[in-house]
């Protein structure tokens, strides 16, 4: 009995590294530092301590709202809220690629991968937004790039996935995978084989 509580505790504690439990969400833009973040169903792109709040909805489908996850392909609109008001005076330059898996660099062709663009422009009023229709599943970076008024340029980027695809099952068959293991482990450990049965047989007689 002790034994199967022991890897009853080991499973859900790989479960639990797996992401299997509720747990705030916090993710990476793959950069250094907190480039970008989400918070529930609401994504933000970093420059320093200020930050731009990106919500994406699917208004032909559902009231819900997005940020990493959008559910399907189709009409979609992806709202910036700017949450410094000195950015409102600063041009911001969107473009929304897809992922091109690879790290991005200044030789990346991002014409050829680019979805939708909005030129630098700026948005006094303090927000914004993209309505784009996503044809196909798969994963998509945003880049924001805030130009200074010393002329130089910052970009953050936000990376969501549009419809399911492979990398969505990866926790479910990784945990999968581990929970075998454990069983086949356990079986292993309680039932030694014929040849130790016969060993130990003979070394007691």
């Amino acid at each position: 009995m002790r034994k199967w509580r022991s890897v009853a505790a080991a499973v859900l504690g790989a479960l639990l590294s797996l992401g299997f439990a509720p747990q705030p969400r916090a993710e990476g833009s793959g950069g250094a530092g907190p480039e970008a973040m989400s918070m529930g169903n609401m994504c933000m792109v970093m420059f320093g301590y200020d930050m731009i709040h990106i919500t994406a909805y699917q208004p032909g489908k559902s009231r819900s709202e997005y940020c990493s996850e959008i559910p399907g392909t189709g009409r979609t609109i992806l709202v910036f809220d700017i949450e410094n008001p000195a950015f409102r005076d600063l041009p911001l330059e969107v473009r929304i690629i897809r992922d091109p898996v690879t790290p991005i660099t200044k030789d990346t062709d991002l014409d050829a991968l680019t979805e939708v663009h909005l030129p630098a422009t700026k948005y006094t009023k303090g927000t914004f937004n993209i309505e784009h229709d996503f044809k196909n599943n798969g994963h998509y970076v945003g880049l924001v790039t805030l130009t200074r008024p010393d002329g130089t340029q910052e970009t953050s980027d936000f990376k969501f996935m549009v419809g399911e695809t492979l990398w969505a099952w990866v926790p479910q068959i990784a945990g999968t995978i581990l929970i075998a293991g454990m069983v086949f482990l356990y079986w292993k450990h309680t039932h030694p084989s014929s040849k130790k049965k016969d060993a130990t047989e003979t070394a007691a007689s």
